[in-house]
């Protein structure tokens, strides 16, 4: 587990430092220069448009193909602070997990005081079992919701993904995921990794342009390149170009990696 932890990190830092290389220059326009001249019309009457914000308010919606501007803020423009985020992440979970790793190891695979395979949790009324699986259905739905959507409403991937990671603490407890902790940790383990290089691996196909590059916007609609209009409209799911996938990516980062934090601490503060 650790030695993974650490090849994970040496992997990312490598994917990081190429990356950097190839940023977009400073300097040079992020878009239309035109939007920096003094301008206005019937619409929304912005003028002077001179500053950063007024950039992502004018151009953010048309050229990323995302309502929420938000998202295009977090994914696109600035998507390189949230890989930054993300590793955080990684480098949290992968802590935690090293820190209890002996105390969990020494507990076996078997954690104590668990039910047997096929029969209810003991002291677990069944009503709160039915429940809390019923329950743990419409959490991970909702969760998928708020990532799907994430560039046409408010929501994302970090979002959605907390939003998610609470369904696995109803089942912690509620005693339906206690057992096999060690082979819980590890698909959630791969998961996680999966959602930090799937994001990374997104950034360097657009490399072409610059890391985290979205290549995708207003491109071919059947791969998230649909254009949208300047203004009110609801959008479509298949706008935002590369945002969706970022968003997904971030979205099973975060999902995975608090439920290991979850499930690590639940089951070093059970008793022997």
């Amino acid at each position: 587990m650790r030695l993974a932890s650490f090849l994970s990190l040496v992997l990312i830092a490598a994917f990081l430092f190429v990356g950097i290389l190839r940023l977009h220059p400073v300097g040079e326009p992020l878009g239309n220069p035109d939007v920096f001249k003094d301008r206005g019309d019937a619409i929304t009457d912005i003028k002077n448009v001179d500053t950063m914000d007024d950039y992502y308010l004018r151009n953010g919606q048309t050229e990323t193909g995302s309502n929420n501007l938000v998202a295009s803020v977090v994914f696109d423009y600035r998507a390189f602070d949230t890989l930054g985020e993300a590793t955080v992440l990684f480098i949290v979970v992968s802590s935690i997990s090293m820190l209890f790793f002996t105390m969990i190891k020494r507990k076996g695979p078997e954690t104590s005081g668990v039910s047997r395979i096929g029969e209810f949790p003991g002291g677990v009324s069944r009503v709160i079992t039915f429940g809390s699986f019923l329950l743990y259905i419409l959490i991970i739905t909702f969760g998928i919701y708020l990532v799907v959507h994430g560039h046409l409403s408010p929501g994302g991937g970090f979002q959605g993904g907390a939003v998610m990671a609470s369904a696995t603490a109803l089942l912690l407890i509620s005693s339906l995921m206690t057992r096999n902790v060690q082979k819980t940790k590890k698909i959630f383990s791969f998961f996680e990794s999966l959602g930090l290089t799937l994001f990374i691996g997104i950034g360097f196909v657009g490399i072409g342009v610059s890391f985290l590059s979205n290549f995708l916007a207003n491109g071919n609609p059947l791969l998230f390149g649909k254009a949208i209009a300047f203004g009110p409209n609801p959008g479509y799911l298949v706008s935002a170009g590369t945002l969706p996938l970022l968003s997904l990516a971030i979205g099973m980062e975060v999902f995975f990696g608090l439920s290991i934090i979850l499930v690590t601490m639940y089951h070093a503060a059970k008793d022997e």
